[in-house]
């Protein structure tokens, strides 16, 4: 289906988008790129797809997906293996709209290709991002952008509004609702969208998907942006080799670029 919404752009986000990100910890943008964009993005993920080594989240990885089904694909740092997607990663409208809903400069982390395959796909179970990564504190966002239709039925996305309002989380914690059972229990929100749109949303808000159920693949780029001043500690996903940062080195460099304009 044709996406005819209007552009988002930093210049016209408005206040009460950036106050609505603020208070559930996710934001939908129903257009963020065109048609022409959506067009080249699509098949440089398609081709990247088709050339590298993927990560897998299966039955081999987490006892708890069944046997055959996959509830995701995914090639990391994308943007380091086509120019394409790393314009998107670095793109002006996106990391714009990021800086205005953080409020502060920002950095890219890391984006990934993120395939839920059709039919054979399970659900993504409810979680947060953040106990992931090799940082505490600060502030992390991410940007979801569709490069296909994706509607419920092909698993979408869904966050329980103001889940992001926590301490801290501990490593342990990426399955939150096991820390804050009461989560459960709130209402929750389901973003079905066309391509070119986009979610953001915090990296401690509880999101989650369902399984693809149509013969078309869910793809998607997801980007990670950083407060700029964030600063390097080990985590479970990243050790001092992987990065080549000791702790408490500032995340830096050609690699993890500012991104926008600065505030």
């Amino acid at each position: 289906m044709k996406n005819t919404a209007e552009l988002t752009t930093p210049e016209n986000l408005s206040e009460e988008d950036v106050e609505l990100y603020r208070r559930q910890g996710f934001l939908h943008i129903p257009r963020v790129l065109t048609d022409e964009e959506v067009a080249e993005c699509l098949a440089d993920a398609r081709e990247q797809l088709g050339l590298s080594k993927k990560e897998l989240w299966d039955s081999s990885v987490d006892e708890g997906v069944p046997e055959g089904a996959t509830v995701m694909e995914w090639i990391a740092d994308a943007e380091t293996r086509s120019a394409a997607l790393r314009r998107l990663a670095l793109h002006p409208r996106i990391t714009g709209i990021a800086e205005r809903l953080a409020g502060r400069p920002l950095r890219m982390f890391r984006s990934e290709i993120l395939r839920k395959p059709a039919k054979k796909s399970a659900v993504t179970p409810p979680h947060i991002d953040e106990p992931y990564w090799p940082w505490h504190g600060g502030t992390t966002l991410s940007a979801w952008v569709a490069l296909v239709d994706v509607p419920v039925e092909r698993g979408c996305m869904t966050f329980v509004p103001g889940s992001h309002l926590t301490p801290e989380p501990a490593p342990e914690d990426w399955e939150i609702f096991e820390k804050y059972p009461e989560f459960a229990w709130l209402p929750r929100v389901t973003v079905p969208l066309l391509a070119g749109g986009c979610t953001f949303h915090n990296e401690r808000v509880v999101h989650m998907a369902g399984a693809n159920e149509t013969d078309t693949d869910r793809l998607s780029l997801a980007t990670v942006y950083i407060d700029a001043e964030t600063r390097f500690e080990p985590s479970a996903g990243f050790a001092e080799e992987d990065l080549g940062f000791k702790p408490g080195d500032l995340i830096e460099g050609e690699r993890y670029p500012r991104v926008g304009s600065a505030l």
